[in-house]
């Protein structure tokens, strides 16, 4: 309980330090697993016959990327591959744009890098000189107002913006009514107080709406990136996602991570949902884009074979989750120790239940399924190094 207490109260400085007591937990899970079949084994199945990609992801903030990112660290941990990691803490120095410098040195015997997928914000020539020049580029975006709704919610007591509205009765509507009077746009915290996705790739908005200039911005992020995902259309994404990376529908299966409990749709209320598009002109802009260009690559994909893909892909997500979970998503007192999501002191984030006295080899897959963001990252970077992960420069 303990734990679950400092997991409620933490703020964002000190989840290095819960992931620490986390890490100890997974440690000790991982003895129980002695005789059992390897995680590795349990995973893998019949091989595809294809290479692991490289694969470069930029996850952007509330969009639904932890979910792909656990995909990722599960085909990464599958096929042993060497993953690109923070130097310090779980993010490439956020909110500064990425650098080389940023990522922790290969571990010995390491040739190259052929994961990267931690929080950054985008700087496409300096993830050149890291990455391979054949690594797969990824990024998912989301609604903006449902984006921006649940940025300020789960942010709202760090972001210098949202910080004035903490204990208003109605906060999101309060900072709307006159944004401008808490965004500072020289405040570097305050990356995520506008055009949340727009800055994680990279963009600056500025306060410039019209010209070509943003034309040009997004064909060049098209061009960067080899697949850009849509949350509100996440299986058909996937779909394409897999074709791409070559995965086998086995590695596909996933549970939503991350999600707040009880999150009140305030952005239903009449007209808040336009003026967090007005606020987020160019989020709306850039998801747009990408929003036609999905459905290009699923025209070319085919819809009867996409509509087969789906059948085939919601069959076996029914199948894992009636063979992995307790039940329906919970909150962190109900969570597992090493199973709980870290906690921002202004939302509660939902976790996951195993099922009880489940085989080893399905305990072995259903555990990294639902492991969260943080236990899992931590969980990598010891299988990597040996060591844990500095909060500052080690020793």
């Amino acid at each position: 309980m303990a734990l679950a207490r400092l997991g409620r109260s933490a703020g964002p400085c000190r989840a290095l330090l819960l992931a620490g007591l986390l890490l100890l937990l997974l440690r000790q899970a991982a003895k129980q697993e002695v005789g059992r079949t390897s995680p590795t084994e349990a995973l893998r199945g019949k091989s595809s016959g294809r290479p692991s990609p490289n694969v470069v992801f930029v996850k952007t903030h509330k969009t639904g990327s932890s979910t792909l990112q656990n995909i990722l660290f599960r085909l990464g941990e599958r096929h042993n591959l060497t993953v690109a990691f923070p130097r310090y803490a779980y993010q490439f120095a956020y909110p500064q744009r990425f650098a080389a410098a940023f990522v922790e040195p290969l571990p010995p015997g390491a040739a190259r890098y052929n994961l990267l997928l931690s929080h950054l914000r985008l700087a496409a020539g300096e993830l050149r000189r890291v990455m391979p020049p054949d690594s797969l580029y990824l990024t998912i975006l989301r609604d903006p107002v449902r984006t921006f709704q649940s940025v300020f919610a789960y942010y709202r007591s760090t972001v210098p913006a949202f910080r004035p509205l903490a204990n208003r009765t109605r906060p999101l509507a309060a900072f709307l009514q006159a944004p401008a009077r808490y965004f500072d746009p020289a405040d570097a915290g305050n990356g995520l107080a506008r055009n949340p996705m727009a800055f994680d790739l990279g963009l600056e908005a500025g306060g410039e709406e019209g010209g070509s200039r943003w034309e040009q911005e997004l064909e060049q992020l098209n061009r960067t990136f080899h697949l850009v995902l849509i949350a509100e259309h996440f299986d058909e994404s996937l779909v394409l996602a897999r074709e791409l990376l070559g995965l086998r529908l086995e590695e596909l299966p996933y549970v939503r991570l991350n999600a707040r409990r009880g999150a009140v749709d305030e952005a239903s209320a009449p007209g808040l949902a336009r003026q967090i598009r007005a606020w987020n002109w160019l989020d709306v802009r850039l998801y747009r884009y990408f929003q036609a260009v999905l459905w290009r690559r699923v025209e070319r994909y085919g819809y009867t074979r996409m509509k087969g893909e789906l059948e085939a892909l919601r069959s076996l997500l029914r199948e894992t989750r009636e063979t992995c979970l307790a039940g329906e998503a919970v909150g962190p007192e109900e969570t597992a120790d090493e199973l709980r999501p870290w906690q921002p002191d202004t939302a509660a984030i939902l976790g996951y239940n195993l099922r009880p006295s489940l085989p080893p080899a399905q305990y072995a897959s259903c555990y990294r399924l639902v492991l969260p963001e943080l236990q899992y990252h931590a969980r990598l970077y010891y299988r990597q190094y040996g060591r844990e992960l500095c909060s500052r420069p080690c020793d």
